[in-house]
């Protein structure tokens, strides 16, 4: 795994940013009987589809710095000369174990894979408390989703890139800011859920287009001391900075369990890859559903 760290602070002031929208990625659903031997690719450069779900937030919510352009700016280019030098350093370093080796010891006696025999491509998965605000256990990165008859197994064994934004201290204060890290990795990463375990799931998938735009005012030249004469060079003043545009893609499957081995209550948060089609998640949902004690006893 090869990583990069950095830090902006209200130092760096003299640069300004335009949001880039998440690139679309290929269609990722498949069957059992045609699977590469190992899929994940590095990209080449950077674009903000890396960003993990919470970065994203930060990322958007940006715009309450008046000098939000800036500031992203700054974050666009620290965040593209970071991950040139994490994706040159990086080299894999795991066997070329394949998604078909790896199922084929997993699976149990009387064990059928579910949703027409297909997998679930994911991009993210996170593993929160059961209110959704404090994660109990590291993040899995893009994998795949096998439901079976019995289980719900989730699997990583490819190459992937990604990035974090987060704060530190609060950014509209000094000397408060943002750290970046970007990351290249080999995952092999299992994990596994009885269906016993289940308790709620939920579909949400948004994809759309919005604008957004900031209005500030200003104190007029004369601070307002003559603002009882009506005069309107004497007025609050109001500007717009630049409209910025951004398109989004959100699609998770978000899941209570009681995460095994101790029973602990956990939201299991899975982000689709923007290849999977709505159809095989709403299969995926049924099928869940269906098999799964906790959630097919409607009472």
């Amino acid at each position: 795994m090869a990583q990069t760290f950095s830090n902006i602070g209200f130092a760096d002031t003299s640069n300004a940013l335009e949001m880039a929208a998440p690139d679309e990625e290929y269609a990722v659903v498949n069957t059992l009987t045609n699977q590469p031997a190992r899929t994940g690719h590095i990209p080449t450069t950077f674009d903000s589809s890396l960003y993990d779900p919470q970065s994203k937030a930060i990322l958007n919510g940006t715009h309450i710095h008046m000098s939000h352009s800036m500031l992203n700016h700054l974050l666009s280019e620290r965040v593209n000369l970071m991950y040139q030098t994490t994706s040159r350093t990086f080299t894999s370093i795991h066997d070329n174990l394949t998604y078909d080796s790896l199922l084929a010891g997993l699976l149990v006696d009387d064990e059928k894979l579910l949703v027409n025999n297909q997998y679930i491509y994911y991009s993210y998965v996170s593993f929160m408390d059961e209110f959704g605000k404090v994660a109990t256990k590291e993040p899995m990165r893009q994998g795949r989703a096998f439901l079976t008859t019995k289980r719900l197994l989730l699997l990583s064994a490819e190459n992937s890139a990604g990035a974090k934004l987060s704060k530190f201290g609060d950014p509209k204060k000094l000397p408060g800011g943002y750290h970046i890290e970007t990351s290249c990795n080999d995952n092999l990463h299992y994990v596994s859920f009885p269906l016993s375990c289940f308790r709620s799931i939920e579909l949400f998938a948004s994809t759309g287009v919005k604008t957004e735009s900031n209005i500030y005012g200003q104190r007029p030249c004369c601070w307002g001391l003559c603002g009882c004469f009506g005069k309107e060079i004497c007025l609050k003043h109001w500007w717009a900075d630049a409209t910025q545009r951004q398109t989004y893609n959100d699609r998770y499957i978000s899941m209570g369990v009681i995460c095994p081995p101790w029973g602990h209550r956990t939201m299991l948060q899975m982000y689709l890859n923007s290849g999977v089609s709505l159809t095989t998640a709403k299969d995926f949902v049924c099928d869940l559903q269906a098999y799964s004690p906790g959630l097919n006893d409607v009472k």
